[in-house]
């Protein structure tokens, strides 16, 4: 588990798909997504905040 703290609300931390129960994973599931994702790559890259469920793109922060 990351846990690194959510930029959005300061308070919760960000979740990565495993670290969520089967409950959050279905709540993320029908939150709006970009379309530049898909829904195994949001699986793989993207992390969630339970708290306001803001959903962060780690995979965008790579460095080349």
């Amino acid at each position: 588990m990351d846990g690194t703290m959510c930029p959005r609300c300061g308070v919760g931390r960000l979740l990565a798909w495993k670290d969520l129960t089967e409950e959050e994973r279905e709540l993320a599931k029908r939150l709006p997504a970009s379309a530049d994702y898909d829904a195994k790559e949001r699986e793989a890259t993207h992390r969630w905040c339970r708290r306001c469920w803001y959903e962060d793109n780690v995979g965008a922060r790579r460095n080349a």
